[in-house]
């Protein structure tokens, strides 16, 4: 599959706001994994402190 192409076809133009097509999925990528992570750490209860002490 060719993202330019299809970019191309839908669009018109290969690039958004003068910065090429790559870069910008790239960083909806990097908000995936960021936003993920964030929803996965969030998610976590808070270990039991007297387990962390060994007590």
């Amino acid at each position: 599959m060719n993202w330019t192409q299809i970019f191309l076809k839908l669009f018109g133009v290969t690039e958004l706001f003068g910065i090429s097509l790559g870069f910008w999925i790239a960083m909806g990528i990097c908000l995936l994994v960021v936003v993920g992570m964030n929803l996965v750490f969030w998610g976590m209860k808070p270990a039991d402190q007297t387990k962390r002490q060994g007590k």
